[in-house]
């Protein structure tokens, strides 16, 4: 099948994916009289956003004690002793929750770390993303970052801990049986993850076309190295036994 045939049948099947969750969230919320035009629907492609599951959620829209109130993309007035304005109307409240988002990826203590040439972690991750199994990064030497980029994807996310506890252990164990007191992944071996992280990471641009999240850096324009590593779990811990078994390739170590 062409890859233009492929992508218009998962852009279809996506769309029409969608169009289910806004029929449902339709039948349960859009009989309420206060919810007019403000139905909360996602328009957006689906995983672009983290999926949510509440069978609670869109029933408390229907509660007597929940107000719906649309600002028409304006946001509210401004806010006082009482509570927020809006279009002249007061809404007092007893207790105003600010719920406004975050971001991960910007504000992560980690990635402020200066490493051996003086160069923050953000800094260097500027044009990209560049790891060894998502632990470890050329120039940094003895950091080691657990369930970042580039590292796999699981569910369960103990078991990605563990592994990655277990890898770590190991090339600590490694360095210290050998008297090295640093260890900092080689350019090759970084070079080689980066383009495992590629070629498992697809074609598509997808992410482009979803509204600012954490799956698209806060909307902009990721490198296709910028993410989990898509190859599966198995594989993952495959490398990881790959490296711990030739350490000297994949490390220079120093300090004896």
């Amino acid at each position: 099948m062409p890859r233009e045939e492929k992508l218009r049948r998962q852009e279809n099947a996506n769309i029409d994916s969608m169009m289910r969750i806004h029929k449902r969230i339709e039948e349960i919320v859009g009989e309420k009289a206060t919810a007019g035009s403000w139905i909360p629907k996602p328009w957006y492609m689906m995983m672009c956003k983290r999926p949510c599951f509440h069978e609670d959620y869109l029933p408390t829209f229907n509660r007597p004690n929940v107000h719906l109130v649309d600002t028409r993309g304006q946001g509210i007035t401004e806010i006082n002793a009482k509570g927020p304005v809006f279009d002249g109307k007061q809404y007092e409240l007893d207790l105003l929750i600010y719920a406004t988002g975050f971001e991960i990826q910007k504000t992560g203590i980690y990635n402020q770390i200066i490493g051996e040439n003086g160069v923050e972690l953000n800094d260097k991750y500027r044009d990209g993303i560049r790891t060894l199994l998502g632990i470890h990064s050329k120039g940094y030497p003895n950091l080691f970052i657990m369930n970042g980029y580039q590292a796999s994807f699981q569910f369960n996310l103990t078991d990605m801990m563990q592994s990655q506890g277990g890898h770590i252990a190991a090339c600590i164990d490694y360095a210290r049986k050998h008297g090295y007191r640093a260890l900092d992944v080689t350019e090759e071996s970084e070079e080689f993850w980066v383009q495992e992280v590629i070629k498992y990471r697809g074609k598509t641009d997808r992410n482009k076309q979803c509204t600012p999240g954490y799956y698209n850096f806060e909307g902009e324009d990721n490198r296709r190295q910028d993410g989990t590593y898509n190859g599966g779990f198995v594989k993952y811990m495959a490398h990881l036994a790959d490296v711990e078994r030739d350490m000297e390739k994949h490390f220079s170590f120093s300090g004896r």
